[in-house]
């Protein structure tokens, strides 16, 4: 199936021997298993390492039809409206969906629990960041393989921009994070009852407005927000730190850079909850509990950060068209493909 490989293993199982003709004859048994593996650029802790490296036929039928599966990919396309037909990009916005509605589900029923805590603020700030940097890490290694691991509009719009997602595929991943998370939202309502989040503040979605203005949110969001993506980017989505730890390890390093920003973020401002970074999160949060107070901020701050870590991104991107500039495995090369 065009965009997505299959990779085939042997695993062999021993079983006691027998005896023929006087020797011992082990018996073996061998069972073939495929894989299915789809290349794209934009996976979040793969640092690109699950990319198309060959001019191949078999790659370039895959990059016909998703052009992202190989690092920065012409505008042109880029942004052609056919990804839209491509069913891989649909399974795989699904995905996204999914993990978007359990990732909202489980870490907002921890925040919910937080704002009636009776503990200092130093202990809530605490386990939040480490509420994030565990939830996320492990989602991002759950969904990775099957769609990016994005679960996050702010992630997936930092690939578009810098080249590494194609337009359809980014529509798609957006419109179904913001609907899994809705429906995330409302099934931790609808099992939390009056204890969904009792005080009415939702951490790192809500604000008060007569300490916050808009423009305030915005700065914070905005700068939080580009911290985030810059993090992301340098331990997840780079391809010179493939070898320095890989994809085994960046997921961890990409959850522990939102416990940063979140221990960070946490306390710097009175009437400031703390940083968004994902605003389809704070959609679903702020529909399910009926408060959309300033909710645009949460998506203008992360569209223009996102915007400029794309500018970054192609003034110093990691290729050098037509060059290799490192090695996947022993026999794998990668290239910038025009």
């Amino acid at each position: 199936m065009a965009g997505q490989r299959d990779i085939k293993s042997e695993s062999t199982l021993a079983i006691p021997t027998i005896s023929r003709n006087n020797d011992a004859v082990p018996l073996r048994a061998t069972n073939m298993t495929t894989t299915s593996e789809r290349p794209f650029a934009g996976r979040i802790g793969g640092n690109q390492c699950f990319t198309i490296s060959d001019d191949s036929a078999e790659s370039r039928k895959i990059l016909e039809e998703q052009p992202d599966a190989a690092p920065l990919p012409s505008l042109r396309a880029s942004i052609h409206l056919s990804g839209f037909l491509v069913c891989e990009n649909w399974k795989m916005a699904v995905i996204e969906g999914l993990g978007a509605c359990l990732l909202t589900f489980t870490l907002g029923a921890g925040s919910s629990a937080l704002t009636s805590a009776k503990a200092s603020e130093v202990a809530i700030g605490a386990y939040a960041a480490l509420l994030n940097t565990l939830g996320l890490s492990l989602f991002v290694f759950a969904a990775g393989p099957a769609s990016g691991g994005h679960l996050n509009p702010s992630i997936t719009l930092a690939t578009f921009f810098a080249g590494l997602s194609t337009l359809p595929r980014s529509v798609l991943y957006i419109a179904a994070q913001s609907t899994g998370a809705i429906v995330g939202a409302y099934w931790l309502r609808l099992g939390l009852g009056d204890a969904y989040f009792p005080m009415g503040v939702i951490p790192g979605c809500t604000v008060d407005p007569t300490l916050v203005s808009p423009g305030q949110l915005f700065a914070l969001e905005y700068m939080f927000g580009l911290s985030l993506v810059f993090l992301a980017f340098g331990v997840g989505l780079d391809p010179r730190q493939g070898k320095v730890f890989g994809p085994s390890f960046s997921p961890i390093l990409v959850g522990a850079t939102l416990g940063l920003v979140t221990l960070a973020g946490a306390f710097v401002k009175p009437g400031y909850t703390g940083p968004s970074f994902n605003p389809a999160r704070c959609l679903g949060l702020m529909v399910a509990k009926g408060n959309m107070q300033y909710h645009y901020v949460h998506w203008l701050g992360p569209i223009a950060a996102t915007m400029m870590n794309g500018v970054f991104y192609h003034a110093a991107p990691p290729y050098i068209r037509g060059k290799p500039l490192r090695e996947h495995g022993d026999d794998m090369i990668q290239r910038a493909l025009p």
